[in-house]
């Protein structure tokens, strides 16, 4: 059985073909379920969970939205019994890009073939994420694996993790590029190495392993995650037990050889 979950976005006339051009397609491969439009009423949690409750045969939940809908869903649900598929449709897609994954009605025999992929899962206070987590510039005092204590309260850095590696590879460290499936997080650590009037300058950054990080950072701060703000102090962040399943197209490219 499929569940569809449908962005409240979709309601906008813009997407109306697009919408009936997937239904369609889905019919056509005989991979219809029942549909759900989101609304602030319930969380997609609650919703997910309440139809595993009610139909022991729920093996399939497609995200139909963009970026912001799918990781939204992700960061609640990603430790649910189920596989994932996305169908992407509005706005925002470079995520969806990224992970190789089709436009709107495109990704109806994408989901017909079935090619699960497994993604590694961070776990960021009581949110999951699988794209990746930025720490804005901050003095902070971090604890690696609970035996190393790295303490920068002189100079203030950046804090990132990427999962899946970012369109522009500029970002990361030269030479370095994260795997979504090798149950492997790196926290990247970018000091200022001085000001001016002109802007910051950073010195080279520092890449540490981990399986569980803590932060604590000056004061609360707007963190980033997956593209969603949240105000924290105080963070820990871990790589999850579970992976989350999702229907693939093709082998994205941070697992190319």
């Amino acid at each position: 059985m499929y569940l569809y979950l449908y962005d409240t976005a979709l309601k906008q006339r813009q997407y109306d073909r697009v919408v009936s051009n997937l239904e369609t397609q889905l019919t056509d491969l005989g991979i219809v379920g029942k549909i759900v439009r989101l609304s602030s009423l319930l969380s997609p949690r609650q919703i997910i969970s309440e139809e595993i409750r009610r139909s022991k045969e729920l093996k399939t939940v497609i995200i139909v939205g963009d970026d912001t809908c799918f990781t939204k869903i992700i960061q609640q649900s990603a430790d649910l019994p189920i596989t994932f598929g996305w169908v992407p449709v509005g706005p925002k897609l470079d995520l969806a890009t990224r992970l190789g994954l089709p436009f709107g009605a495109a990704s109806a025999p994408v989901l017909s073939r079935r090619r699960v992929l497994p993604i590694d899962v961070g776990q960021f206070n009581q949110y999951f994420f699988i794209d990746y987590c930025q720490v804005p510039l901050s003095t902070v005092t971090m604890s690696l694996n609970g035996s190393m204590t790295i303490s920068a309260t002189a100079q203030k850095m950046e804090c990132s993790i990427w999962n899946v590696p970012p369109t522009n590879r500029g970002l990361m460290p030269p030479g370095y590029s994260p795997v979504l499936n090798d149950r492997q997080f790196e926290i990247v650590l970018q000091p200022i190495a001085k000001r001016s009037i002109f802007g910051s300058t950073m010195a080279p950054a520092s890449i540490f392993p981990f399986n569980e990080v803590r932060l604590k950072l000056e004061k609360t701060m707007s963190v980033e995650l997956d593209g969603h703000l949240y105000k924290e102090n105080q963070i820990v962040i871990k790589l999850a037990p579970f992976q989350l399943k999702l229907i693939v197209s093709r082998l994205p490219d941070s697992l190319q050889m």
